[in-house]
Formats: C-alpha cells, structure tokens, sequence
C-alpha cells in the first residue's frame, strides 16, 4: 500500500470524515501508519471514538478501490498534496473541514506564499470588471497567488488579469480534473496549468453536480489569507464563499457599490453585519494585510527581564527567526492550536512583548 492509497482508503471509511482524518494522520504522522496501528493503538486518539474505530477496522475492504482510484489518478495525470505536509496550502490545514487529499494540476507551490481569494457576481458590472482588475494590478509587486472558482464574471475576470500581471493564479473547482466547467473556460484553464494551478478535493470522472459548489467554496475561503468579494447578491457562491471565509477567521474584504445596485447588495449585507471591511480602494488591501514594508527596529531585549512560561518562551523563540509572522504559521511552528496561540499572543502584547500588525501578523517590540 502507498501512502496515497492509504489516504484514498480513510475517505471510504465510515466514521472517519474531514476532522477525524485529520485527527489520525497528525498522531501517526503518515496514513500507512494508521492501518499498521492495531486497534487499541485506534483507541488512544482522542475525539475518535467507538465508531470510527470499528469502522477502521473494516480498512481492507476498501482497498481495491483505492488502488482503482489511484490508477485514475494517474490516468490523468493528477498530482495530490497531503494534509500536514510542507507543499499542502498552510492556511486551509487550520480548516476542520479541510481534505486530507488535495487533486492538483499545475506548477504553484504553497509553501510560504501569500494567497488572495477574489470572488463575486457571475453578472459583473463594468465597474465590478474595471475593480477588479485595477486590484490585482495593485497586488502585483508583493506577488500573492490569486485564487477564485473559474465561474462566470468576477472569478473568470480575476484569473486572467492575474495572468495578464504575471501572477500566479489557482482555480478551485466542483469536480474532478478531468472536464471543465463551464467549457468556455477550458482555454483558461489550460493556461492555469502552465502559470498557476487548477485544485480540488474531487475525484476525476466524479459525477458533477451543483451542489458540489459550497464543499469548492470551502477551498476558496479556507486556503486564502484573505477573501476580496467584487459585487454579490445577498444570496449565491459569493456569499457563501464569505460566510465561510469569516467563520474561518480569515481576513475578508466587501467592494461597496451604488445603494440601489441589487448586484452589491451582498457587498453591503457583509459591512453592515461587520463581518467585512469595506474596500474602495485596492491600496487599503496592502495597508490591512500589513505587507507594506516596516522599518522600525526590533529589540528584544526587553524579554530577558519579563517572566515568562515555557509555552510563551517557545512563541517568543517563533518570532525572533523573521521580522513578522502571520498568527497561522506561528501557531503551526510551535504545535499549537490557533486559539490558544492568539491567547498567549494577547498576554504576551499585554506584557509589551509583542505588537499587534494589521492583518494578524505579529512581531516582537
């Protein structure tokens, strides 16, 4: 067994979803591991519970059609990241949601990248079309990778002024690598493969179905540090995409538009809710995010003479390898979950140890 077919295995399992996945490849390190593990060894993982354990136990059955779909894979030539490795998008692993399997088409690497989702309206507006295309111009010099959804309108628009500025741009979509949708973008989506990448957590020949849109809305809000949404109703994939970007905890960003204009009435919903912050102009992006180069000197110094536990210690040491540090990646280099990172962020502030960045970046005063 590989460790792709093992992967392919825990998704056939029942009891075992998105968390508990999660859950067994972060305490035995590998999916091989887990079905070498006996079944006591199952028990010892918290939050998986009885039924999940009998269900790993009937492993074997489901691995003929893993190695199935393992050679469809390479039928069409997909190439897959894994949950809890280096090349696997480091914001989308904080997801409970997240796959454990990532189908993938294209040359983007992840790794220590700054990623924008931009999302909005299948039925633009010029102005939505002309904002759109001034923002990724204004991103160009901090060289983000540009993720929307290939759909009609906005996300269509986005993908190809990232490639227009040389960006690199990853379409997520609703079903497998194998077709695309809607065929009128398949030229751009062959483009993508070459200066970008398409993802998804579908299987090729996958059977497509709209319903499969919020799980590829969860990729576009999950993997971004933040999510610009470009004019949306009330209602649809942009809202969704939204939501879920601010359940994430992500940065999120709502385009306002003319008070009577029903296709930036979603725009407005998310300002008004505070779930968004609103954005006239693409510039206010760079400020909130905090990717505008800061000068000021660093002491640290001051630590030696602040009492501090181990736990804080180790956060401390986190920060001192690089001038700043996105709350994501410090929580992940010292094994922490997010909350309790941005806790013990907060005593540290408290104690004048560390300084809050636009954008949740934090660095050492």
């Amino acid at each position: 067994m590989t460790e792709l077919e093992a992967c392919l295995v825990l998704q056939h399992l029942s009891g075992i979803g998105w968390q508990r996945s999660q859950k067994l490849l972060m305490h035995f390190r590998s999916a091989i591991a887990i079905f070498k593990a006996s079944a006591k060894e199952w028990q010892t993982v918290p939050g998986l519970g009885e039924y999940a354990c009998k269900g790993l136990a009937t492993w074997e059955k489901a691995y003929p059609k893993a190695k199935q779909q393992r050679k469809l894979l390479e039928k069409y030539q997909v190439q897959h990241l894994k949950f809890g490795t280096e090349d696997y998008p480091l914001p989308l692993s904080y997801c409970s949601d997240a796959p454990i399997l990532l189908f993938y088409q294209g040359t983007t690497k992840f790794k220590d990248r700054k990623i924008i989702s931009v999302v909005g309206t299948r039925q633009n507006t010029p102005h939505g079309k002309a904002f759109c295309e001034e923002l990724i111009r204004c991103l160009r010099p901090y060289n983000p990778i540009i993720c929307s959804g290939l759909a009609r309108g906005i996300d269509i628009i986005a993908h190809r002024a990232a490639v227009k500025e040389g960006l690199e741009t990853v379409a997520c979509l609703a079903h497998g690598l194998d077709f695309i949708y809607p065929k009128e973008h398949s030229s751009t989506a062959k483009n993508l493969v070459t200066k970008g990448a398409l993802l998804t957590d579908f299987l090729p020949e996958t059977e497509f179905h709209r319903v499969n849109f919020p799980t590829r809305n969860r990729l576009i809000a999950g993997m971004a540090h933040a999510t610009v949404v470009i004019e949306s109703g009330v209602q649809g994939g942009s809202i969704n995409t939204a939501n879920l970007a601010h359940q994430y905890g992500r940065e999120l960003f709502a385009v306002p538009g003319r008070y009577s204009d029903h296709k930036s009435q979603g725009c407005h919903q998310l300002i008004v809710q505070q779930k968004a912050q609103l954005l006239s102009d693409p510039q206010q992006l760079v400020t909130a995010l905090g990717w505008e180069k800061d000068s000021r000197p660093k002491s640290v110094q001051k630590t030696l003479f602040i009492q501090l536990s181990q736990e804080e210690k180790k956060v401390v040491e986190g920060l001192q390898q690089r001038s700043k540090t996105h709350l994501d990646a410090l929580a992940l280099e010292v094994g922490q979950k997010i909350s309790k990172t941005a806790a013990m962020l907060m005593e540290l502030e408290m104690k004048g140890v560390v300084r809050v960045l636009p954008g949740k970046y934090y660095e050492l005063i």
